[in-house]
């Protein structure tokens, strides 16, 4: 009932209920207490876990001080959020609105029936919602022409460099295009007197194939599948370009690790160790950790905007959003209590609390995240954001870091043991094609 409503009707019913609740705040805070609404809301920890708490208990309270609206919040664990939110589009029991992500995904499994529900009629709550916004967050929250709800944090991934080893390279910036990345890595990649490798001038990524591929593909001008999840689109020169890109840092330049994909090779740690001069495609909270952490690595590294490719300077994109459940009987309080996170006021203090980069500009503006040249570069980097949602319930398993899934075989025959390009992309497309019509066919 609550999804017909047009604007004015939502707040003419909105302005009745406030005046009711203003009634009651006159009231005792144990009357008020037994007439207030409840919602329940669901979010995944982010940060230090007490202070996340503390955070959302400050939150709740001013909140219902301002509403009468009481927010009940239940954080899940990480380990656990995945099949918890996958159970919730499937039909299980789920919040009133909760902090979310990969929608896409969960749209179609829900099918409109289970999931997150469109937040399309009250997008008039937020008129300067594009002016406000990055634009690469903004997609995290919209697909089939509906709006879902309102992005809240970003993992952009810049590229990360060691300032200290390129200068000493006399190298005076960092890599603006995949040819530099290629010209400074054979710079910066040391050998001993046998020939083993000390120091290798790039890595692409992580030990995470699929994600080490995706911002690069994208550069080349490449999308996994169509708009609507159903048919694979990854058997194309674009594809052919950053495979071979890939492989020949490996094979013929040699300046990336051929264990680069290997689960015990860890990216911060080769980093920090100076094992690794880039990391092409790094996640913007390692900023923190070094900050916070190693204390001795100041001034010796800094971020950059990913270098360009054939196409463009995509940057891989992670994020979550604030959203509103199928099947919630309290609609209209949740839309209150997102416009009320999602302050500008209000998402100064989540970032700065949980370190996490804001897809709100004026956050990325402030004080806070200009106080320091990687974090304007983390800003600069949210430009070019691409989000990583694939619309299809199966993308887990398509890009799962274990041997065995469709993009990991792909990459890691290709990139690693340096098998044909055209024949292994031929066979990924088969096997990701098939993939998809299964899951389409549910």
């Amino acid at each position: 009932m609550e999804f017909a409503l047009n604007a004015t009707a939502r707040r003419k019913a909105l302005r009745g209920a406030m005046a009711g609740l203003s009634v009651a705040a006159l009231m005792s805070a144990n009357v008020l207490g037994a007439n207030a609404q409840d919602i329940t809301f669901w979010a995944q920890p982010q940060g230090d876990l007490l202070a996340y708490q503390d955070l959302f208990d400050n939150l709740t309270s001013q909140f219902r001080d301002q509403t009468g609206i009481n927010v009940s919040v239940e954080v899940i664990n990480w380990s656990v959020a995945f099949n918890t939110w996958l159970t919730v589009a499937q039909g299980g029991a789920a919040p009133d609105c909760a902090d979310m992500y990969w929608l896409h995904a969960f749209v179609g499994i829900g099918g409109g029936k289970y999931g997150p529900r469109p937040l399309t009629d009250y997008l008039d709550q937020w008129p300067t919602l594009d002016q406000d916004f990055y634009e690469g967050a903004l997609t995290d929250v919209r697909f089939n022409n509906e709006f879902y709800g309102i992005p809240w944090r970003v993992d952009i991934r810049p590229l990360i460099y060691r300032t200290d080893l390129l200068a000493e390279a006399g190298i005076d910036h960092p890599p603006q295009t995949w040819d530099e990345i290629v010209e400074d890595g054979l710079k910066l990649t040391q050998r001993d007197a046998n020939g083993n490798v000390s120091r290798w001038g790039f890595a692409p990524g992580t030990n995470n194939a699929a994600q080490v591929m995706l911002p690069y593909y994208w550069q080349a001008g490449g999308q996994i599948m169509s708009d609507d999840g159903k048919t694979a689109t990854i058997d194309n020169e674009a594809m052919r370009t950053a495979l071979k890109f890939l492989q020949d840092l490996v094979h013929v330049h040699k300046i990336a690790s051929p264990e680069m994909f290997e689960s015990s090779n860890d990216a911060v740690a080769n980093f920090t160790g100076g094992q690794v001069a880039m990391i092409g495609s790094m996640g913007s909270g390692i900023g923190e950790q070094l900050a916070r952490d190693y204390p001795e690595m100041e001034g010796k590294w800094d971020f950059a905007i990913n270098p360009e490719g054939p196409e463009n300077r995509d940057s891989y994109s992670g994020g979550g959003y604030w959203g509103v459940l199928q099947g919630s009987q309290n609609v209209e309080a949740c839309v209150e209590w997102i416009k009320f996170l999602s302050t500008p006021e209000n998402m100064q203090v989540i970032s700065e609390t949980t370190g996490t980069a804001s897809p709100r500009r004026a956050v990325m503006e402030s004080p806070y995240w200009t106080d320091a040249d990687w974090k304007k570069q983390v800003a600069e980097t949210l430009n070019y954001g691409h989000t990583s949602q694939h619309p299809t319930s199966v993308w887990t398993a398509l890009a799962s870091p274990e041997p065995g899934a469709v993009l990991y075989d792909l990459v890691y025959n290709t990139v690693i043991i340096g098998n044909d390009i055209d024949a292994e992309i031929v066979q990924a497309q088969t096997r990701l094609q098939a993939e998809l019509d299964r899951a389409n066919a549910r």
